[in-house]
């Protein structure tokens, strides 16, 4: 008989880079499970349902989560960075007390892809090590956070990488003559834009088009708004080809960077978040950290060294990305003992 299996996630809260997380965790799954069998939690469930064609648990309904957690008989954190307490405590809190429910009730719970931290606090630090330690699998997409929990330690980590890192560099379209530009909300986004702003006239006049592109409604579309026409999707598919048939990108979300690895675009990281750096080493691909101090200059340098080296660049991504298969085998290998 088929597993029930309960997804948590910050899914629903029109969040491509979380959507595309949740569509890779179901891919991973679904070999096994039957999509009846299937829950996510979710901000809006008509949401979860269209995209994705399961069944959605709302997040603010206590009861609900509670008869989901009650019916499940695996809990799967579906990537991303879901402990961490970086602006507040609550979320932390929050995804902690379903992981410890779950226990509780003798249920089996692993986290697929997940990113750790940061963690401000000592006994947050704790009470997250603590927890991660008694849950069935653990699936690490970074060194650092494999590094932070002891991951060489203990047999039930594994690291690996982001859910939805993929190689699709030999099914890139041909280039159309076009950058993407992706900026969040954030602090010191102002300053941050008073540079890109210009760097924008600036690739304009050497012929290239731009897409501001937005990951997140109500937020990236905000963020840019005073930079051009920004471009938001209703399906991942949409989001995919507008990456694909793009040359270059220079961006703040992780997973508009990983889209450009996954399609074989070079890209220069904008890092709001230690993740953000950590993935730009990881691709060696070029990245600023301090958005106060980075200067118009730095921009149009390290992005006309991006356009000289284009097919170098381009290279070393697809050989990167060659090895991304082989890194998913036994967190293949682990689900198809657990689920079947």
């Amino acid at each position: 008989m088929s597993k029930s299996i309960l997804i948590i996630g910050y899914y629903g809260s029109d969040n491509l880079g979380d959507e595309l997380l949740l569509k890779e965790t179901l891919k991973l799954i679904t070999p096994h499970v039957d999509r009846a069998k299937i829950k996510v939690l979710s901000y809006h469930v008509d949401q979860t349902k269209r995209f994705h064609d399961v069944q959605g648990v709302s997040r603010n309904k206590p009861s609900q989560i509670f008869r989901a957690i009650l019916g499940a008989d695996i809990i799967i954190g579906g990537g991303g960075s879901m402990l961490q307490n970086v602006t507040s405590n609550r979320s932390l809190m929050y995804y902690l007390s379903l992981i410890n429910f779950g226990l509780l009730l003798k249920k089996k719970v692993i986290l697929l892809g997940n990113g750790i931290g940061p963690i401000k606090g000592g006994f947050q630090t704790r009470l997250v090590k603590r927890t991660l330690d008694r849950i069935d699998y653990l699936h690490l997409r970074d060194k650092d956070s494999y590094d932070w929990i002891d991951g060489g330690q203990k047999a039930h980590i594994h690291l690996g990488q982001d859910l939805a890192l993929e190689n699709s560099t030999e099914n890139a379209d041909i280039k159309r003559n076009n950058v993407i530009i992706n900026l969040r909300m954030w602090k010191s986004v102002d300053a941050l834009k008073a540079v890109v702003k210009p760097f924008i006239n600036y690739i304009e006049k050497k012929g290239y088009t731009v897409t501001c592109l937005s990951m997140q409604d109500g937020n990236d579309d905000k963020a840019m708004a005073d930079l051009g026409d920004v471009k938001t999707f209703d399906t991942l598919e949409a989001l995919e080809e507008e990456v694909r048939t793009s040359r270059f990108a220079i961006a703040m979300r992780l997973h508009t960077l990983i889209l450009c690895s996954n399609f074989g675009v070079p890209f220069i990281g904008l890092s709001y978040d230690p993740k953000v750096s950590t993935f730009c080493r990881q691709m060696d691909m070029p990245y600023y950290e301090s958005f106060e101090s980075l200067s118009f200059q730095d921009l149009v340098k390290s992005f006309d060294l991006l356009e000289a080296n284009e097919t170098v660049y381009v290279s070393e991504l697809q050989e990167k990305m060659s090895t991304i298969d082989s890194k998913m085998d036994p967190v293949k290998s682990f689900l198809c003992n657990l689920l079947e």
